[in-house]
């Protein structure tokens, strides 16, 4: 009798066996690397119960995530660097983390729902603390540290996969752990507190990005120690592992709720750098620009909104409708229209160039990503000039502008318009740079020999302000000033002119009287005249 030939494998099962056949070759290679130990038979099973027990919930646990949660939301409340990074160094998270990815590593489903539970215990035990801090402090402001870790970013992704490898590859060494808990927790802790910091200034868009923050992070270690956990040996082998339904949904389940805002976040980091590029390509086509020329460039495009995008360029020239251009070039090639905010500095010489990319890579270094943008539109619609240049310096919260100059327009008008822009400002400070002028000259009146600070001599400093120059010359004059008398008074008036633009921080010269001007001498009208301009050197060589 000829025995029954084995049927041939299914599909299914022939690409079960090419995986299978995949992983052995390749954790053989990493045998031979040496890189972990030998983890086979008692050595792997005693670690895993040794991960198992330390990824328990205890009093302690949930006794050191109340104290790091605090220590962290201080922190943020205070934009302390030093002091987040202290709570991270008694955040107990490493623990379940751990047990978690052993467990996915495993198909062990009791230990994932364990892991799971003593994880969300933990997040809810860093919420709550965050709130209770945030409603009991002062502080409510939205500090530099608490904007960072309201929504995922690549930079965000790639420190949660390192630090999960890194604890990883500690704990299947045995050695190590406690410093590398520190990294994975400088990823969990600081959202979990921003979450509680937006709930308890009832902020929804902070709350939910940081909590999106903390799922990717946690997903990301999460995945990270079951993959070293997988390749260095140190998890279940596959032929203890029980596939029961119950189990399998439940580790399905699991997984999905991981993975999902992980996929989110990476689909999201995706488009935004997709844009990014696009966005950097249209800038030097539109502007020819040189890739040097850019020296700030930040998209945003939220799963749920348009794209907002913050530039800044330094060119040798202003282009006046840049900025309208390209964001109607990027709404006609997305479907969606961006805002965008592009600042132009006007640097002709490659020093000032470099200066000026330069300070705005300090300033951007100095202030994390911010969020907080002035209301450009409506300060150019307040201004009503053509704008020649524009700055803002987040820092300080000023926006400083040069219009062109316009005929019949006066100092006093120039000032009455910053007064209009501040207004429109939305808190943020508002400096409109008039066209310079080589020389000011101001009608003055007496008050017991003292001259009085009017409306006009007051215009007369605030150009000058703006125009940021020292070293000005004062010179009064007072009727024709051919008498010693004459001379005498239009030096005193130089000199207290002096001494009032000293008090503003304006260091000036009091130089010898003028002549009054033929149109103020009919009724003896006093005044001075503010040099502004210099005489250029061949002159000065000259004399």
């Amino acid at each position: 009798m000829i025995p029954d030939t084995p049927a041939p494998p299914s599909r299914l099962g022939q690409l079960r066996q090419s995986i299978l056949y995949s992983f052995l070759s390749f954790r053989r290679q990493i045998d031979k690397t040496g890189l972990f130990p030998d983890l086979q038979g008692e050595p792997g099973s005693t670690l895993r119960k040794t991960v198992r027990d330390e990824g328990s919930l205890t009093k302690s646990y949930m006794l050191m995530c109340a104290l790091s949660a605090g220590i962290a939301t201080l922190g943020l409340l205070q934009s302390s660097t030093a002091v987040v990074i202290g709570a991270m160094l008694i955040s107990p998270l490493m623990g379940p983390i751990a047990a978690l990815g052993f467990g996915f590593a495993s198909f062990d489903g009791h230990q994932i729902r364990d892991s799971l539970k003593v994880v969300s215990i933990g997040a809810a035990i860093g919420i709550l603390t965050g709130v209770i801090l945030t409603w009991l402090s002062p502080i409510h402001n939205a500090t530099p540290e608490i904007i960072a870790r309201t929504e995922p970013t690549l930079l965000d992704l790639v420190i949660a996969i390192l630090s999960g490898i890194a604890g990883a590859y500690a704990t299947v060494q045995q050695k190590g752990a406690t410093v590398i808990g520190v990294a994975i927790a400088t990823a969990l802790m600081p959202p979990l507190a921003t979450v509680g910091y937006g709930i308890g200034v009832l902020s929804i868009s902070f709350a939910v990005g940081a909590f999106l923050l903390f799922l990717t992070n946690l997903a990301a270690i999460a995945f990270s120690f079951a993959l070293i956990a997988r390749f260095s040996g140190a998890a279940r082998p596959l032929g203890n592992v029980e596939l029961t339904p119950r189990f399998i949904v439940a580790g399905f389940a699991a997984f999905l709720l991981l993975a999902t805002p992980l996929a989110v976040t990476l689909y999201r980091v995706t488009a935004e750098a997709r844009a990014q590029a696009t966005v950097r390509q249209m800038l030097l086509s539109e502007l020819k620009l040189k890739s040097a020329n850019i020296a700030q460039l930040q998209v945003k495009w939220p799963l749920r909104g348009s794209p907002s995008i913050d530039a800044v360029i330094v060119s040798p020239r202003y282009s006046n409708d840049a900025e309208q251009r390209i964001a109607e070039r990027l709404a006609k090639l997305w479907g969606v229209q961006p805002r965008l905010n592009l600042q132009q500095v006007v640097a002709a010489d490659i020093g000032s160039q470099t200066q000026a990319i330069v300070d705005s890579a300090v300033e951007r270094s100095a202030n994390g990503i911010a969020r907080d943008v002035p209301p450009l539109v409506a300060i150019r619609e307040a201004t009503g000039l053509p704008t020649q240049a524009l700055w803002v310096n987040r820092a300080e919260r000023t926006v400083q502008l040069v219009p062109f100059s316009a005929d019949g327009w006066t100092l006093s008008d120039y000032r009455a318009v910053e007064k209009l822009a501040a207004a429109k400002g939305d808190g943020w400070q508002v400096r409109i740079i008039p066209p310079v002028q080589a020389s000011l000259i101001v009608p003055l009146t007496l008050k017991d020999g003292v001259p009085v600070v009017n409306e006009a001599l007051e215009t007369a400093f605030w150009a000058v302000d703006r125009w940021g120059v020292q070293g000005i010359t004062v010179a009064g004059f007072s009727n024709g000033n051919a008498s010693d008398e004459d001379r005498a008074l239009g030096l005193a008036i130089a000199t207290a002119i002096k001494a009032e633009l000293g008090k503003r921080g304006i260091t000036a010269i009091a130089s010898s009287p003028r002549v009054t001007p033929p149109e103020w001498r009919v009724g003896g009208t006093l005044g001075i005249e503010i040099g502004v301009v210099r005489a250029p050197p061949r002159a000065i060589a000259a004399e």
